[in-house]
């Protein structure tokens, strides 16, 4: 029995019972009702994401914005009608030119400016960016506290080489395969010549520094300018291809994705062979590949791409002994194309410089417009 006011209800009595049965019937429709809402709305949900991930996976990456470019490693500058011909075909407007190199000098004990471009016509129509290579020993040798007097001197003769010859930059690049031993001053005098100069500062970048960041540290700069060449030893006879070889280049390339620093490419044209004698190097042959060694009567094919000597004689203007050997090494366009591929898979940003190195009518002759052309195309 329960007291209410002055009344006595008995809670057990059949009313109070189908009462509170009738309560919770209706509390279990409610929550039926609730959940029946839920599970609509988690379905509608799933669906949405559903079509949603499905338009990510069909969706097409965006295809690199390529601006095309040559290298010019000559030092006179002066282009051959044929190569302004190229140029304007290949919608190419774009040169990275080799200023000059910077050197140790042991007569002054100290860098100086060595084969400085001089040019023989007007870049008329075209974008320059000046490159200077400076090599790793006159880093090594320079006090660091001389470092930002290099760098005003650097500045200084570009700046100088660019008013005499009328020339507007937006970038300077700066090449050195810097190591350990001189990477300290090398980054230095990078932040020094930002400091001078307001546009976009470029350094080269090397296979073993994308795959050693930790060792070999990123440069301090806007841009890096990954050289896909030189990626083998030219000084063993044992080496496939110096130039350029995809399963060398395989081995470095695992983390080019993370590398802190936006990235522009360049791709080899040039060929040489590579003359050794008693196992040892002996000289480069620029622009001379299998083809034109297969013609010589002293030359046997003795593997892919190498001769042997079969006596003494002269080719190519120096003296060859029996037994010397020539490598032949060129770049062939599938390799190419195979390497851009990957290359702009890899690479995150989607702006970026493509180049080819380098501009010479007698390097880029072997090669097709068509061939070209399509290296240059938005990819991958």
């Amino acid at each position: 029995m329960q007291r209410t006011g002055c009344l006595l209800i008995d809670v057990a009595s059949p009313v109070v019972r189908q009462s509170k049965l009738n309560d919770l019937l209706c509390i279990r429709m409610i929550l039926k009702a609730t959940l029946d809402t839920v599970l609509l709305r988690i379905n509608a949900i799933s669906r949405v994401l559903a079509a949603m991930l499905l338009c990510v996976s069909c969706e097409k990456p965006q295809p690199k914005q390529l601006t095309p470019a040559f290298y010019f490693w000559q030092t006179t500058f002066r282009l051959a009608p044929n190569e302004r011909k190229l140029l304007h075909r290949l919608a190419v407007q774009k040169l990275y030119i080799r200023f000059f190199d910077v050197d140790w000098d042991p007569a002054t004990q100290g860098p100086q400016p060595k084969a400085v471009i001089r040019f023989a016509e007007m870049p008329n129509g075209l974008s320059l960016v000046p490159v200077v290579f400076i090599t790793n020993q006159t880093l090594i040798r320079c006090p660091a506290s001389a470092i930002p007097t290099l760098a005003e001197n650097i500045e200084r003769k570009i700046r100088l080489l660019r008013r005499e010859n009328r020339i507007s930059i937006n970038e300077i690049q700066l090449d050195c395969d810097w190591s350990a031993s001189s990477r300290s001053n090398y980054f230095r005098l990078l932040r020094e010549i930002k400091k001078r100069f307001s546009g976009t500062l470029s350094a080269t970048i090397r296979l073993h520094q994308i795959k050693y960041p930790d060792q070999t540290g990123i440069p301090p700069v806007d841009r890096g300018m990954l050289m896909v060449y030189n990626m083998a030893d030219w000084k063993r006879p044992a080496t496939r291809n110096s130039i350029y070889d995809l399963e060398v280049a395989g081995r470095y390339l695992g983390s080019l994705n993370a590398y802190k620093l936006p990235l522009d490419v360049v791709l080899p044209l040039f060929r040489w062979t590579v003359v050794y004698r008693s196992n040892r190097f002996l000289t480069f042959l620029n622009n001379v590949d299998a083809s034109k060694l297969r013609v010589i009567p002293a030359l046997k094919p003795v593997a892919e791409n190498r001769f042997e000597a079969q006596r003494d004689t002269t080719v190519f203007g120096f003296s060859v002994r029996r037994g010397d050997l020539f490598r032949a090494e060129s770049v062939q366009p599938a390799d190419l194309e195979q390497g851009r591929a990957v290359l702009l898979s890899k690479i995150p940003n989607q702006k970026l410089t493509f180049a080819l190195y380098h501009l010479d009518s007698t390097v880029t002759s072997p090669y097709s417009d068509a061939f070209l052309h399509s290296l240059f195309r938005p990819g991958p």
